[in-house]
């Protein structure tokens, strides 16, 4: 998942993450797709499209595809037209659902190789594609439309063709496109002559198969595409700075002079925001706004216009500078205790200088009847010697004007009803509190915290909260009014009230709970392109229910019931044990429910002996735990044959040296995917057997990780994952503190012991972004109960931490909740949202496993447990 990955989750619902397919548009489907299909034709919804299959005719599963693109006021017209079309033809087809559905597919915010995509014909043959660009070309040439990324445009029309899978066939995607610790999603596959699958092409551009001939009659329109233009641009690009639905922002360079200019690119049709505005009608209006400033230091200038293929391109002023985003963060003084009493209040006199600095360019804009309705740090460029450069008007809009802007990121726009320089004031003060606490917050008590939070860390100047929140909450809030359920007030307090955050965490994961839903228990965080909630323990509803278990709080059978039903609804299930059917076979057999446990355990052999991943996330560490455990509680000796035979399988892997990469991403490293959670493998096995050589071989995985740990300036200790300096519990020198304190045990060691002294101190962090347990505070409060063996009383520096948990807190429903990675809507699941907090608390609040209970998460610590009587017999 990259950061832009998740911007499609956002779209369909206020509270949590959701797919943008289940956006609420039943009133509005279209004519085309309502009703009864035709005689001997059948219906089937699927995402944003509605498919009309003639029953007599087997969709191939792969060949030429026909794709309908037009502007939306066409939308409903092409629809009826090509519905018609094909089934006077026998011509299977998808038709897109509802005008709102439309309107997302080409937003700026899609998915860039869906826009424009309305429409999809499955003609038989060469013939029918033929005679369909023929007769359905006469019918729509007039309509307009967005260009289709990756199809060849017939003619100068809305009609785009490809050679493209129908999804029947499906392969694992190329090794470049996922990370290290995953398994490649299967991705639709185009099959061979030899039979061999590839995946699909999905890229912006057109390409015809190398074992495809291209139609002849698609001759004419291949070279129109390839025809020099007859005036190119005079600018050549360097590299792209920012690439969406709507066109790009490039770095490029005058053909003439070699000056630098940043190149905007605008593709008609597409990019559509709230109102519907084109990218193209949103770059004009920029052009027109920067117009009116011209002759402003605080703007860059207009260069050039240029119109090429329809897509627009303004040219504007380059400067040296970097982003107020990478300025922030380079100098961000939070990164531990010790810096932010030396840099503080430095940072704090640098971060107000520049929002003043900011504060003045706008005066300037308000001066000539322009004011913002949006700013985000990346929108503000700070040059060398201090200046700002406001690089970003699309939200400009005239003084009078109070509407909230149509586009915009979260956090940084103003709301409506605001005009001039109230908008402006509320812009500016939710600037100053992200340089100085970038913590995103979506409630007033959150947001009181967070104030109150900067005053404490930075020296500012006095009343500075109070006038932060006057501007920022609504006028009700700011004067005290309408506080509502202030759960970060409970988890601010000096003594927290355990039993009562543990009761509100829960009532609130009920309260999100969706047992009526197929498709997930509980909201989620995404874990994929097109994964979100489920049955998995790390991201679904196991581990949801895993923490529910461990804090004593009641499972309803409904839940478990739900659980099995997902799990046996998935055909093509994982069989990992964060990620697929282990960690349900766990969670269920900890329920009780042992006879459906050993169940799933039984679907998960087949597909084991497919598992190439050496983790504990999805891969044969965690798979071993897993049947090491069932081995001991049933006494299968299968199972724990199994369970060593892969543990000598990874052993011998180990040997050989560290886990290597695979093509174009970094070696695996860290609890979860790397070789710590091998080594918790080792211990577990050296705690079954007493042989001395697992313990070798345990040093050896953790030593693997430890080589790829970093001290930096603020004293921090992160394992280097290739990219990033973590110190998560999830591949971060977090994690390495659980095998590491096992493996201190039974061979102390002065160098061990001052690694883990180090991830204690790291886990004292005083800025963390995220709630999360496997990659946020939670996290840092659970590996601090852990070491600190507190026996249900926490020591000072857990104290602290969760006391920081109040920054996050949200409400639902009059429960407390938490949000999801990156903080912008509410999640339940273990690996982000409100179980993993609960899992962390419950850690520090209620015992260690000195004291005979379970770490926060299953196999941390290898230590056996005492047995349960029905274990025993």
């Amino acid at each position: 998942m990259t950061l832009k990955d998740y911007d499609r989750f956002y779209r369909s619902d206020p509270d949590f993450f959701e797919f943008p397919e289940r956006l609420a548009d039943t009133s509005g489907r279209l004519s085309a797709v309502l009703g009864e299909p035709p005689a001997g034709w059948e219906r089937t919804d699927h995402g944003w499209w509605v498919a009309l299959r003639p029953r007599a005719v087997r969709v191939p599963a792969q060949g030429w595809l026909v794709h309908v693109s037009v502007a939306l006021p066409y939308v409903a017209r092409a629809a009826e037209v090509v519905r018609g079309f094909c089934v006077l033809r026998g011509i299977p087809v998808d038709v897109v659902r509802s005008l709102d559905a439309a309107r997302a597919l080409a937003g700026e915010h899609a998915d860039r190789l869906t826009c424009g995509d309305l429409m999809t014909l499955h003609p038989a043959g060469e013939t029918q594609l033929a005679e369909a660009l023929g007769e359905l070309g006469a019918l729509l040439d007039a309509l307009p439309g967005p260009y289709v990324p990756g199809g060849l445009r017939h003619r100068t029309g809305p009609l785009y063709v490809r050679y493209g899978s129908s999804g029947a066939l499906r392969c694992p995607e190329q090794p470049a496109a996922y990370g290290a610790g995953d398994e490649p999603r299967l991705v639709p596959a185009l099959e061979r002559p030899d039979g061999t699958l590839v995946p699909e092409n999905r890229r912006p551009v057109f390409r015809c198969p190398d074992w495809v001939g291209l139609p002849e009659f698609l001759r004419p329109d291949l070279e129109a595409l390839h025809a020099a233009p007859d005036e190119p641009l005079p600018y050549r690009v360097r590299r792209a700075l920012k690439v969406t639905t709507g066109g790009g922002t490039y770095l490029a360079e005058d053909r003439a002079t070699g000056a630098l200019v940043v190149l905007r690119e605008a593709r008609p049709h597409a990019g559509l925001d709230a109102r519907g505005d084109d990218a193209v009608t949103r770059l004009g209006r920029e052009r027109a706004v920067l117009g009116r400033l011209a002759g402003l230091d605080c703007v860059p200038r207009v260069l050039g216009h240029h119109v090429r293929a329809g897509h627009h391109f303004l040219a504007l002023e380059h400067f040296e500078g970097r982003s107020l985003a990478e300025a922030a963060a380079a100098a961000f003084p939070l990164t531990s205790e010790a810096r932010a009493a030396e840099e503080a209040a430095a940072y704090a006199d640098r971060s107000l200088a520049v929002v003043a600095r900011i504060a003045s360019a706008l005066r300037e804009l308000h001066a000539r009847g322009v004011r913002l309705g949006g700013l985000s740090p990346d929108d503000v460029l700070v040059r060398p010697d201090g200046r700002v450069v406001l690089t970003c008007l699309a939200t400009a809009t005239d003084l009078e004007d109070d509407r909230a802007p149509a586009l915009g990121e979260e956090g940084f726009t103003a709301p409506p009803g605001l005009r001039g320089a109230d908008a402006t004031a509320y812009l500016l003060d939710a600037l100053r509190l992200w340089l100085l606490l970038p913590v995103p917050h979506r409630s007033p008590a959150t947001l009181r915290v967070l104030a109150a939070t900067a005053e404490e860390l930075y020296p500012l100047p006095a009343g500075f909260g109070a006038r932060l929140l006057a501007g920022l909450l609504p006028k009700p809030a700011a004067h005290g009014a309408a506080r509502g359920d202030d759960h970060a007030a409970m988890l601010a307090a000096e003594d927290l009230n355990w039993p009562a955050v543990r009761d509100s965490l829960v009532a609130g994961i009920h309260a999100m709970a969706t047992p009526e839903r197929e498709d997930r228990l509980f909201p989620a965080t995404p874990a994929g392109p097109d994964s979100l909630g489920g049955h998995a323990f790390g991201y679904g509803a196991a581990g949801v229910l895993y923490a529910l278990h461990r804090v004593g709080a009641g499972v309803p059978d409904a839940y478990a019931e739900w659980l099995v039903a997902a799990a046996a609804r998935d055909t093509d299930a994982r069989p990992g044990l964060y990620d697929g059917l282990h960690g349900v076979a766990l969670v269920l057999d900890l329920l009780g429910r042992r006879g459906e446990a050993l169940a799933v355990l039984a679907r998960c052999r087949p597909a084991e002996a497919r598992v190439i991943r050496p983790d504990l996330a999805g891969g044969k560490a965690g798979i071993a735990l897993n049947l090491l455990r069932f081995a001991r509680v049933t006494g299968d000796a299968a199972l724990h044959e199994a369970a060593l035979r892969t543990a000598g399988e990874l052993a011998a892997l180990l040997t050989a040296g560290p886990l290597a990469a695979r093509p174009g991403v970094p070696p695996p490293c860290g609890l979860l995917h790397g070789a710590a959670g091998i080594a918790l493998l080792f211990l577990h096995v050296y705690e079954e057997t007493g042989e001395g050589r697992w313990l070798d071989l345990a040093d050896r995985a953790l030593g693997h990780d430890i080589d790829r740990c970093t001290v930096g300036k603020d004293g921090a200790l992160t394992l280097f994952d290739g990219t990033h300096h973590l110190p998560y519990l999830h591949g971060g020198s977090s994690g390495l503190a659980f095998p590491l304190q096992a493996l201190l045990r039974h061979r102390p060691g002065d160098a061990g012991a001052a690694t883990l002294a180090a991830v204690r101190d790291t886990c004292r962090a005083l800025y963390v972004r995220n709630a999360g347990l496997l990659r946020g505070r939670a996290g840092a409060i659970a590996t601090l109960a852990a070491l600190d063996g507190h026996g249900g009383r926490p020591g000072a520096a857990v104290r602290t931490q969760v006391r920081r948990l109040a920054w996050y807190a949200h409400s639902y429903r009059g429960h407390l909740a938490f949000p999801g990675f990156r903080m912008l809507r509410l999640s339940a699941d273990l690996a982000t949202g409100s179980a993993g907090v609960l899992l962390a608390l419950g850690s520090a609040f209620e015992g260690d496993a000195a004291a005979g209970r379970v770490p926060v998460l299953p196999y941390l610590d290898p230590r056996p447990l005492p047995r349960r009587a029905e274990e025993r017999r």
